[in-house]
């Protein structure tokens, strides 16, 4: 049929050529000077024949030179499996990828209908649907799962126009095994959960902050601490919610961090606006963040509330803590022990820099190699309570003398760590030095009694009332002086123990009424005290105004001297 009309043909192909980007019917016809009824009946003789392509925009026709890959090609090249069905559904090529798969030779599949073969398992109505399509020149790409005794298979499945030799359209499915890729995919999911559940669970906060300062992920535990829904926090600026006065000192910590040689981290205390309006004491444990190439993208942080204990750290005047959060990024001194040998597994920063030695110097080393017998015997304290009975272990401080570093009291806690058959494979120990905690608590405790002795030595009554009437302090000799024994007027009122009835109602409104308003009288005022016999000794008292630490009355110190008589 086309050596009936070999030139006008051949000037169609050679204008389609000229216009790879396509032409329609008009632009053809206008091209060689022909009729546009007459070059459509030849295009859609070059479309039967495989030289021509057609694509449909809206009500247009837009018809190409054919790029079709020979069949025959395809199959030989391709390393997936590939059938090819004519308009009645019969195969008329297979290659042999998917005819092993279907454990049928070549001669069993090709020249059959599709659903007769072999392939009839896959006569699945998708796959049918898109046989039907391509074969009006609309080619898809389609995922299809297939059941088999031994497990699911996983296709990627391409329907794709094509000419048969005959001049018939046809359809080529090259089916394309992604099972491998499907599996991955689940336990990547399922490895995100986890991750996802472990985060979303631990009491801490987690982070993961840009090079330029703005959140990327911020875990749910942030709303337990700031109140904010990590959806609002995302795609905003760490330092939008840092007082400006603090941006400087925020800033230098987290390049230091950057510019560090280890990458452990630092541990960064910020003041950062809740919701609500009020400041929280947070301490954020930040460690870089790199890509395959080495390249620097950010920040991974921890974050938790120390509000609490920050105010404890202002009545003791020191107290520390070590925040847990990644292993090798933590303030505490960590050593992971084999609990089969007691050889060294790892230590993290932290114990590196005080113990100075490297993690991979002591890896494989038995303690006894690398520290003092009396340093081995501070680190490895714990140990045998733990393999006995297979569950946590807390040390007493005890007191160590470190290399360079000179006496500390350390603290240790020891923990089994499980294998997934449940048996004891390492031990983590986790080093807090509380030196100075305990030396400031031991000064505090010397200054307290020092403070009561002074009292105690005092040959007149001392005592100190709390704002609510209670009392907080007596001495020795007031306890003498009133009839009880030491220590038992503490905390009972001051006005219902040892004033008279008769003047209970206008001492306590005095009492209250100067807490506030103002101080008391520097005058020593004459009176009585109620004995525990309920006798009334008559004193001469003076009053005085304890200051709290914000300034605020703390209490009344009242100091009373007996009368030998009262006019």
């Amino acid at each position: 049929m086309l050596d009936a009309f070999p030139e006008e043909l051949t000037r169609i192909c050679e204008v389609l050529k000229e216009n790879p980007k396509g032409m329609a019917v008009r632009d053809i016809a206008d091209a060689i000077g022909m009729n546009r009824n007459t070059v459509s009946r030849y295009l859609d003789m070059l479309r039967v024949a495989g030289q021509v392509e057609m694509k449909t925009y809206g009500k247009a026709k837009v018809f190409y030179i054919s790029q079709r890959m020979p069949i025959s090609a395809m199959i030989d090249c391709a390393v997936d499996m590939v059938f090819v069905v004519d308009p009645s559904l019969t195969v008329v090529e297979a290659n042999d990828t998917i005819c092993t798969f279907l454990g049928g030779c070549h001669d069993d599949i090709v020249g059959q209908p599709m659903r007769q073969s072999a392939l009839g398992a896959f006569d699945h109505p998708l796959i049918v649907g898109r046989i039907t399509d391509a074969m009006d020149g609309k080619g898809s790409t389609d995922e299809l799962r297939y059941m088999r005794v031994d497990g699911e298979v996983y296709f990627r499945v391409k329907t794709i126009p094509t000419v048969l030799n005959s001049g018939l359209p046809g359809v080529a499915v090259v089916m394309e095994d992604i099972t491998g890729k499907k599996v991955a995919e689940e336990a990547l999911r399922e490895s995100e959960l986890k991750f996802r559940t472990l985060v979303e669970d631990i009491s801490d906060a987690i982070w993961i902050i840009g090079d330029d300062g703005f959140f990327s992920y911020v875990s749910p535990r942030t709303e337990d601490i700031l109140g904010y829904l990590p959806a609002r926090m995302e795609g905003e600026s760490l330092f939008s919610y840092i007082p400006e006065k603090d941006h400087a000192e925020v800033k230098a910590a987290l390049e230091g961090c950057r510019e560090s040689q280890q990458r452990g981290g630092a541990v960064i205390p910020i003041s950062m606006r809740h919701i609500d309006g009020f400041s929280v004491d947070v301490e954020v444990s930040a460690s870089p963040r790199y890509d395959l190439l080495g390249d620097f993208t950010g920040y991974r942080a921890v974050c938790r509330n120390v509000s609490e204990r920050r105010v404890q750290e202002r009545r003791l005047l020191q107290w520390k803590s070590f925040l847990f959060s990644i292993v090798q990024n933590i303030p505490a001194k960590v050593m992971v022990t084999n609990a089969a040998d007691r050889s060294v597994v790892f230590v993290n920063r932290s114990f590196e820099e005080m113990f100075g030695i490297s993690s991979d110097d002591m890896a494989g080393k038995q303690c006894g190699e690398i520290f003092t017998p009396a340093l081995c015997r501070m680190l490895l304290c714990g140990d045998k309570e733990t393999l006995q009975s297979g569950e946590e272990v807390n040390v007493p401080e005890t007191v160590a003398v470190v290399p360079g570093v000179g006496e500390r009291i350390i603290r240790v806690k020891k923990i089994p760590i499980l294998s997934g058959k449940g048996t004891l494979r390492y031990i983590l120990g986790i080093y807090t030095d509380v030196t100075d905690t305990v030396r400031n608590e031991q000064r505090i405790r010397a200054e307290r009694d020092q403070a009561q002795q002074s009292l105690d030595a005092a040959s007149i009554l001392i005592a100190v009332v709390a704002p609510d009437g209670t009392i907080k302090t007596m001495n020795r000799r007031g306890s003498e002086m009133l009839g009880y024994p030491a220590d038992t007027l503490i905390g009972r009122n001051w006005f219902e123990t040892v004033v008279p009835p008769h003047s209970r109602q206008i001492l306590r409104q005095r009492f209250f009424g100067v807490l506030s308003n103002g101080g008391f009288s520097a005058v020593s005022e004459n009176g009585y005290l109620l004995h525990a016999d309920g006798r009334l000794i008559p004193v001469a008292w003076q009053n005085a105004i304890l200051p709290g630490e914000d300034g605020t009355p703390a209490g009344v110190v009242t100091s009373a001297e007996p009368l030998l008589d009262m006019p």
